[in-house]
């Protein structure tokens, strides 16, 4: 004949008071101290109680102010950091009561794979993950910025050091996460700076290398000398020496702003392409028709191209800022003045 769900409670009750029967003499410790006075002697026996004592059966003993409590346990699997997992009887409570049971205390960054307000479960697995900080200081260095700025003492398309770079240090701290002994994610967490960097300032010219093109005046033109070394007089009717004139067909041309000549200047009006074993980069020159009825004007030979080697017999190509300007000024006779 079956017993009924409670009988066999109280068969398992029965069983657990009659081990705790058993064992309560051993959870107790008895001690004897005697007490004596001027008048008498005699011996008194205090009794000290332990608690939490775990029956054979995986419950929990405990005794308050003389009761005996029996509370159901349970068996868990707990693992502390690195170390391998660990069987521990603890009360059928919360998580949080099974460590403290098990006398596992948790740092205040320590992380815990259940939820410690949670129930634990015969044969549940429980990881403690260690967690600790570490620190490390590195010093680094601080790389110096390079700032320009404009001067009119230098020509468009130059450039100059004014102050070297010097670069700087700083103090760098930088923090791990360890986990159980192992280094995880490095941030950065604070940054001193120990030595300041020095920019490196760099000045760029503005000034132009040329004055622009003029239109004809018809009072400013006057006859050149004969002999190759002579003078003429500008548009303004100042008088220039030049040591040596050369003749023949121009042409135009314009690029987009900012583009640079063959020696490295930025395109502008007064700019001109020469055949370079004719007139030197760098001369310095007057352009006008040999009629004078177009003057370009005070220029300099800072670029060159291809007319140089197609025989079209081209002295020059002048730069203007459109392709409108170019088409206007079409080929034409000029007369190149190379100033002394």
């Amino acid at each position: 004949m079956g017993i009924t769900e409670n009988q066999r409670s109280l068969v398992r009750i029965a069983s657990v008071l009659s081990a705790a029967a058993i064992l309560w003499t051993s959870a107790f410790s008895v001690s004897a101290q005697t007490i004596s006075d001027e008048n008498s002697s005699s011996t008194e026996t205090q009794v000290s109680e332990e608690s939490d004592l775990v029956l054979p059966n995986g419950d929990t003993l405990t005794s308050d102010n003389g009761e005996i409590k029996i509370t159901e346990g349970v068996t868990v699997d707990i693992k502390v950091g690195a170390n391998d997992y660990k069987s521990y009887s603890v009360p059928k409570s919360t998580v949080k009561d099974a460590l403290d049971h098990a006398k596992i205390k948790l740092g205040k960054d320590d992380t815990v794979s259940k939820s410690l307000a949670s129930k634990v479960k015969n044969n549940q697995k429980i990881k403690v993950n260690r967690i600790t900080y570490k620190k490390t200081v590195k010093t680094e260095t601080v790389k110096y910025k390079t700032v320009t700025k404009k001067t009119k003492s230098l020509y468009e398309g130059q450039k100059k050091v004014k102050t070297k770079g010097k670069n700087g240090t700083k103090k760098v701290t930088y923090t791990a996460r360890v986990v159980n002994g192992k280094a995880h994610t490095e941030v950065v967490t604070s940054t001193k700076v120990t030595k300041k960097a020095q920019n490196k300032v760099v000045l760029v010219g503005t000034k132009h290398r040329n004055y622009a093109m003029y239109e004809y005046n018809p009072t400013s033109y006057k006859t050149k000398s004969s002999g190759g070394i002579g003078t003429v007089t500008d548009h303004n009717g100042k008088t220039v020496a030049y040591k040596q004139v050369i003749s023949g067909p121009a042409t135009a041309y314009y690029a987009s702003a900012g583009a640079h000549t063959s020696v490295g200047d930025t395109v502008h009006i007064g700019g001109v392409a020469v055949n370079p074993s004719i007139i030197p980069y760098g001369s310095k020159l007057y352009i006008e028709s040999p009629d004078g009825s177009f003057v370009y004007g005070y220029a300099v030979a800072n670029d060159t191209g291809g007319f140089c080697y197609n025989g079209s017999g081209t002295v020059c190509d002048l730069f203007y800022s459109s392709y409108d300007a170019c088409c206007q000024f079409g080929r034409r006779d000029v007369n190149i003045y190379v100033l002394a």
